[in-house]
């Protein structure tokens, strides 16, 4: 028999309630929970003196992409578990365009296989809506919801056929499945490369217009109010789309939408001299728009905060601007990341950080929100906000480089209770 594994922490910070709690773990579930210095650790446990450090629930990202061009899909996904877990990420949802696409049942049944070897993470795939994300075929929904699918996407478009699309929202609404889509008319957004601004006309790169997005917005809501499916916008990037969301939730749309982090921290200025690291889809936008975004994180408009982890092979990374792939890693640093740019400067707090990157996200897959109570599984995190956190290459657990923060010092320090 496996001897029990007992896992004692005192003194932690609940950043959710505030009290200082003590917490006895075994084998992965919670023994026994109680306010500092009304328990004992048990003999032979392990102890972590956590004063000074917070406890939180392991963060949930809905949006990450593990695909390396060049690799096979399980150094892939141990990569991204790694990363996920360093940035204080116990759970992610995958999205469907990975070296094998997910649009069927048995390339669901091998990724979570390998997901299932990974320690300290849960990794929930994303199905795809059209037959190898190309946008003509329907892919099997039944099958994918089977296989424990609640979203389907063809990842960063919108399917270009909108009949298929609209019939797809008939059919599918019936099943519980809820489409995820990015606002995109791609009409106006074929060969650009930047958010319209003084950058990209100082740097000669065409622009990808605000309104390429809002209008795409407007249309896949208006698809899902006919059809009465559930949609979820991804990576809004704009005010004016956070305003068209607005609207529709308050007229009773089933809507839901994400921002992804570094929409929320740069602007189109960060591109610099033609930086590809800040290449990313959509482009960043205006200082006015993260404002927009931060605010919509706040009132609710905005559901989810989400990492957008995209890793790209440093080849892809070092060539022009126009030519270079979009994207950037964001999971190694999540955390660090989230505390040093949003919520040590009084942009977003601890709690509405906390519904936006592992409450609501987990609701809306269905899954279980960590509760610090007797018998719950013990996916929490502690945080050090006194710590610091120094971006190097050799702490990239996702063994690619393409993230504007190499080099810098991140305020806060993620510590993974089974790893401690």
């Amino acid at each position: 028999m496996k001897p029990e594994i007992i896992l004692f922490i005192s003194q932690a910070t609940d950043i959710a309630s505030g009290r200082e709690i003590d917490l006895c773990i075994a084998d992965g579930t919670v023994i026994a929970c109680g306010s500092a210095g009304t328990l004992t650790a048990p003999e032979g446990a392990r102890t972590i003196d956590a004063t000074g450090l917070y406890i939180l629930p392991g963060l949930f990202d809905l949006h990450t992409h593990i695909s390396i061009t060049g690799k096979e899909t399980g150094y892939c996904v141990a990569a991204a578990a790694a990363a996920a877990r360093q940035g204080g990420i116990t759970g992610f949802q995958c999205m469907p365009n990975t070296s094998a696409v997910l649009d069927n049942g048995a390339q669901i049944t091998s990724l979570m296989d390998i997901a299932a070897a990974q320690p300290g993470i849960s990794i929930v795939p994303a199905g795809c809506i059209s037959q190898n994300c190309e946008g003509e075929q329907q892919a099997p929904y039944d099958t994918l919801r089977c296989k424990g699918v609640k979203f389907i996407t063809d990842a960063d478009h919108i399917p270009h056929n909108l009949l298929m699309l609209y019939r797809a929202m008939k059919y599918a609404c019936e099943l519980g499945l809820t489409f995820a889509l990015r606002g995109d008319l791609p009409q106006l957004t074929e060969k650009t490369y930047a958010h319209p601004s003084v950058t990209s006309y100082r740097l000669g790169l065409h622009g990808t217009p605000s309104c390429a997005e809002e209008i795409g917005i407007e249309t896949i809501i208006r698809l899902a109010g006919d059809a009465g499916a559930a949609i979820h916008v991804q990576t809004v990037s704009t005010a004016g789309g956070t305003e068209i969301i607005r609207r529709a939730k308050n007229e009773g749309q089933r809507i839901t939408a994400e921002a992804a982090l570094h929409h929320l921290i740069y602007t189109h200025e960060n591109i610099g001299d033609y930086d590809t690291n800040f290449k990313t889809l959509p482009p960043l936008r205006d200082r006015s728009d993260c404002e927009a975004l931060i605010a919509a994180i706040n009132d609710g408009t905005i559901d989810c905060i989400v990492s957008d982890h995209t890793p790209r092979i440093p080849f892809a990374k070092k060539q022009d601007f126009c030519s270079a792939p979009h994207g950037m890693i964001a999971l190694d640093t999540y955390l660090p990341a989230l505390y040093t740019s949003l919520v040590r400067p009084g942009h977003i707090g601890w709690q509405k950080l906390l519904q936006a990157c592992a409450v609501r996200p987990r609701q809306l897959l269905g899954l279980d929100v960590p509760e610090l109570r007797e018998g719950s599984a013990a996916d929490f995190i502690l945080f050090d906000p006194e710590g610091t956190t120094e971006v190097t290459p050799a702490m990239l657990q996702a063994r690619t480089e393409n993230t504007p923060l190499l080099g810098t010092t991140l305020h806060g320090r993620v510590i993974n209770i089974t790893e401690a």
